[in-house]
């Protein structure tokens, strides 16, 4: 199967797909059991005033083949490069249709113009290669008749019964198969480090009157089972920019880039399964008997995948504090991330004192982070008590043992700071191959720069870098 693939798109569109992981869903669009939309064909639908269909009433063109969705994915010279994937999670506003009106239709085709201009440049108005997720259009619903014609709208169960409203028969047997297996992905989906989730969390101005028809569940977004965990898979190992929460946006960004400083507002650290388990508890399901016990098994195989096998986190500009900082090594210590981690990218976050102690605890753990050789907490209100907790840890034996980059500018650590710091680096054995140390914008005064460079040149770090200056 992997074979067929390569022949129907190019070898280096293939092969960075493989790179990326695109594997993890050659099972689910092989089968069927998912097909993905064509975003432009998505946008078309907004531009035009159209509302999205359950699958089966979908035409083919508003879907992207397996080999479509491939060759959507950039190629080696784009820096960075991820999927072209975009997942949507997102309320029903209805209980027969999630967006009946096209208001948040409307807000997703402004967001993929804006992500698309992002990545070829405004150019002339075509979408670019984008495959997008929307459980509506994208796995089997019960929208068929009782003559098993597709209807734009679906069919709930009887209450107490496995039969449809209107004798209808939902969905064929066959299609059933199709969407358990597809139920069974939705965490490869959302969760994946190289695709994006936009997140709907906003509901219409006008959802309470007569314009929607409201069923029993009318909670808001973050108190729904399946949108709750969509939004924890979401933020367990994807940069800051690819999780956005567009219930945040204005509607007057005018780039992507500022999409993302507006709507990456509020993310929180991974969940660890336990308390994401202990949460689900006071979530809404239509059918909570069975989806809830679902939901919390598929997260839980979702985070032990993606936290321990993580080599890059980068947790940028996202305003967490001291005890986001302790969610999340809780969350890494939980996972077993540690091991094999890399680059941990906390720029721009508010961990302060207390957030570097508990940053502290966690490099202190016996075997904790043995391959991590790039942190970088710059620009995270640290003070000099917080420059102490970080060089206590890097005295303790074995700690950090292949950090090779350190990042702290931008912070207060002063003289006191530095002074802690320099110490710390004196003990032997400490952090032993760093190479790189920046701490620029601290005020760590001249004198002090001098004595913290003379300490830095130490036999064998002839490449070290220092970059001191305020």
């Amino acid at each position: 199967m992997l074979v067929s693939r390569k022949v129907e798109c190019s070898d280096d569109k293939f092969n960075k797909w493989i790179e990326l992981g695109g594997w993890e869903f050659f099972s689910v669009l092989t089968s069927g059991a998912a097909l993905l939309l064509d975003a432009e064909w998505m946008v078309q639908q907004a531009e035009s005033g159209g509302i999205l269909k359950p699958r089966q009433a979908l035409p083919p063109a508003a879907f992207k083949s397996e080999s479509g969705v491939v060759a959507g994915t950039p190629t080696c010279y784009m820096p960075d490069p991820k999927l072209h994937v975009v997942c949507i999670s997102h309320c029903w506003l209805q209980a027969d249709h999630p967006d009946p009106r096209g208001h948040n239709l409307r807000i997703l085709a402004r967001a993929l113009r804006l992500l698309d201009a992002n990545m070829w440049g405004p150019g002339p108005r075509r979408m670019g290669p984008w495959a997008v997720f929307m459980d509506l259009c994208c796995i089997h619903q019960n929208c068929r008749d009782r003559k098993g014609v597709p209807q734009q709208r679906t069919y709930q169960r009887l209450e107490g019964s496995d039969k449809f409203a209107d004798g209808a028969i939902g969905r064929f047997d066959s299609e059933n198969v199709l969407f358990k297996e597809a139920l069974g992905s939705l965490g490869s989906f959302y969760s994946h480090p190289c695709t994006y989730v936009f997140m709907l969390t906003k509901f219409p101005e006008d959802y309470q009157t007569a314009a929607y028809t409201h069923s029993a569940d009318t909670e808001q977004y973050f108190n729904r089972g399946w949108c709750y965990c969509e939004s924890s898979w979401a933020v367990l190992t994807k940069p800051s920019d690819l999780t956005l929460n567009l219930g945040l946006s204005t509607g007057d960004e005018i780039s992507y880039r500022k999409l993302v400083e507006v709507c990456s507002a509020e993310r929180k650290p991974p969940v660890f399964p336990d308390a994401f388990e202990v949460e689900l508890q006071r979530k809404a399901f239509t059918n909570g008997k069975d989806d809830r016990p679902r939901v919390a098994e598929l997260y839980r195989d979702a985070f032990a995948k993606r936290l321990q096998y993580s080599q890059r986190l980068l947790f940028r500009n996202l305003q967490w504090d001291d005890e986001h900082m302790k969610q999340l090594v809780t969350a890494l210590a939980a996972s077993g991330a540690g091991p094999n981690l890399q680059l941990l990218d906390l720029r721009g976050n508010r961990a302060g004192d207390e957030g570097a102690a508990r940053l502290a605890e966690a490099f202190r753990a016996p075997g904790a982070f043995p391959k991590l050789r790039e942190l970088n907490l710059s620009e995270n209100q640290l003070g000099a008590a917080g420059a102490a907790h970080l060089a206590e840890a890097f005295q303790a034996s074995g700690t950090l043992p292949e950090l090779e980059s350190l990042h702290l500018d931008g912070n207060r650590i002063g003289k006191e700071g530095a002074w802690h710091l320099q110490k710390a680096l004196r003990a032997p054995g400490a952090v032993p191959r760093l190479k790189r140390l920046t701490l620029k914008d601290n005020s760590i005064g001249k004198r002090t720069k001098i004595e913290l460079k003379a300490v830095l040149r130490r036999p064998g770090m002839w490449e070290f870098s220092c970059q001191l200056d305020d």
